[in-house]
């Protein structure tokens, strides 16, 4: 083909007609036209014609190869502690605000999502409500959107922790396990209060690791069926004044590091 064909071509092509092109760049805009027409892609990238400063032929993802490399990116920063129950398409913006409650707890998670820096602290959030209010999907986009950002979560579902945790001393590397626990950048916990609590692993595995937290300036985030009140009660386990001093011990801690929000399913009332 000669250059005259390939001019013809690019000046009659709906995408390369109005642009101005030099004789010397007609044949690489020529070659973009035929791999765009074939639908060439190499590795999941398909050719885009720039011609600012400078005619050139680049490669960009195409919607599956984003898709792929947002996955791979949630992927390598959002860590599960033995279990991988998380709302895997959750997404802020697809979190649905119909009352006072969830725009507050919005706004929050938004706000936390914009400027945490791990060398700047911001209290993380303890998000209550009742069954099906939205609690796990509203943690799973906060997790997925810091993983996004490159920020590493470990998200862990509390019934499954008391597991781990067993699992840890018949193995010798309990001590191991509730670490990662203490020093991961954020820290989630879905379900607080779900779990099989006992005295033990009240006093042994959750106070150390929220205290740590606390002193270190490590966000945590918790989700529960219980408000604070409640919980002192789930926490208490064995219904005597020194359990019950302990486990409002550990309330206080929670108080200390999160801030309260509460989901619930009400409407607006003038709606």
């Amino acid at each position: 083909m000669t250059l005259d064909d390939m001019k013809k071509v690019v000046l009659t092509d709906p995408e390369t007609k109005n642009l101005h092109i030099s004789d010397v760049d007609i044949y690489k805009v020529y070659l973009y036209l035929q791999d765009r027409d074939q639908r060439t892609t190499i590795d999941g990238y398909k050719p885009v014609l720039k011609t600012d400063p400078y005619v050139e032929i680049v490669y960009e993802p195409t919607k599956e190869k984003e898709l792929e490399i947002k996955r791979n990116r949630i992927r390598k920063h959002l860590k599960f502690y033995d279990s991988e129950i998380y709302i895997q398409d959750a997404s802020l913006s697809r979190f649905e605000v119909f009352n006072e409650e969830r725009e507050k707890a919005y706004r929050l998670a938004k706000e936390f999502i914009e400027g945490y820096k791990r060398d700047h602290y911001m209290k993380g959030l303890y998000i209550y409500g009742k069954y099906a209010t939205g609690k796990s999907y509203l943690l799973s986009a906060i997790a997925q959107a810091l993983a996004e950002k490159n920020i590493t979560v470990l998200f862990v579902y509390m019934p499954d922790l008391v597991r781990s945790i067993r699992q840890g001393m018949n193995e010798g590397n309990m001590e191991e396990r509730i670490n990662q626990l203490k020093q991961a950048d954020i820290l989630m916990m879905d379900d607080l209060g779900g779990e099989n609590m006992t005295p033990w692993f009240r006093d042994e595995v959750l106070v150390p690791i929220v205290q740590y937290r606390l002193s270190a300036k490590l966000p945590v985030f918790m989700t529960s069926n219980y408000e604070f009140v409640g919980l002192v009660d789930v926490m208490t386990v064995n219904k005597d004044e020194t359990n019950r001093v302990k486990a409002a011990r550990l309330i206080q801690r929670i108080k200390d590091l999160m801030t309260y929000v509460k989901l619930s399913s009400d409407q607006y009332p003038d709606r």
